[in-house]
């Protein structure tokens, strides 16, 4: 039998939500495929993988241990993938990148575009996930970076990319809205306005709206969050319909999608709210040319 990288996300998946319908949304598969892997792989080595009774579900002790070595084993292919590609010059390769929310697609575009003319031949592989799911993948070696918020791990390795400027999109029906400027001056009096207002979250697990609830918080002003989208380009998007108001990174907003827009804009001085974001991945990592070049154009598409 061949270990696989489908056996090992099954299992990390399964471990991670302790429920087999929830890692197969997750993972983009059916819950029968799963259950079919999993019972090839307890026929195989003679033992229960997954403990069935239990509510949520868990690995056994088996499992558990199978997991560990599919990781190692996975590690192990990882670096001798990299080792491979630094000896070819870099004339082939992969590498993955995930990101919470803090990357719009259209940032993603410019930075795969990018780098897809200095390096056509390395095979980019994109995720969005949460910065806990990351860690995971990071240690395990099914994942070299992860850019988001900084993942507080003594194992992983940190660079600052970029510190980005938030702005509050203000709405037609709040008094400080001007019909005659998009960009208004900061003004904290503003942000009183925000008190029982509707409000556009994504969800609030997620470090970006984790950081953002803090904020609001910390300054007294409980919103009313009449709406939760999955991502903060949706969540702008509503507020562009004037459906609610949102505080999003001032990278995300470009000027011609809200010309005609009933909505101003205000940002927000960093030093009372921003966005750092990190590029995060595991110290044995190899610094090569592609991958700083790759770190220089994130850090360009982001300033």
């Amino acid at each position: 039998m061949i270990m696989n990288s489908k056996l090992l996300a099954f299992l990390e998946e399964i471990k991670t939500q302790g429920n087999m319908s929830k890692a197969a949304q997750t993972l983009f598969v059916t819950q029968p495929y799963i259950s079919r892997v999993i019972k090839n792989a307890e026929n195989h080595f003679g033992v229960h993988l997954i403990d069935r009774s239990s509510h949520p579900i868990r690995l056994t002790y088996a499992g558990e241990r199978l997991l560990s070595y599919l990781q190692e084993q996975n590690r192990l292919r990882v670096t001798l993938d990299r080792e491979m590609t630094h000896l070819s010059e870099y004339k082939y390769g992969h590498l993955s990148i995930a990101s919470d929310d803090s990357l719009s697609d259209d940032a993603y575009s410019k930075i795969i575009t990018k780098f897809n003319k200095k390096y056509p031949n390395i095979h980019l592989q994109i995720i969005n996930t949460t910065a806990r799911d990351a860690e995971k993948r990071v240690l395990s070696g099914s994942l070299d970076f992860f850019i988001g918020k900084k993942i507080n791990n003594p194992k992983l390795t940190h660079v600052s990319l970029v510190n980005t400027a938030l702005a509050l999109v203000i709405q037609k029906s709040m008094a400080s809205f001007d019909a005659d400027k998009l960009w208004i001056d900061y003004d904290p009096n503003i942000l009183n306005e925000l008190i029982g207002h509707s409000f556009i979250s994504i969800p609030h697990d997620s470090s970006y709206q984790r950081m953002i609830n803090s904020f609001l918080n910390e300054m007294n002003l409980p919103v009313e969050f009449n709406f939760e989208v999955p991502t903060i380009q949706l969540a702008v998007k509503l507020a562009l319909n004037n459906l609610g108001a949102v505080i999003a990174p001032k990278y995300i907003i470009k000027r011609n999608q809200f010309e005609d827009a009933e909505v101003s804009l205000m940002k927000l001085p960093k030093d009372q709210l921003a966005t750092k974001i990190e590029l995060s991945y595991l110290e044995n990592t190899k610094n090569s040319k592609p991958i700083n070049e790759l770190i220089e154009i994130i850090k360009d598409v982001l300033d």
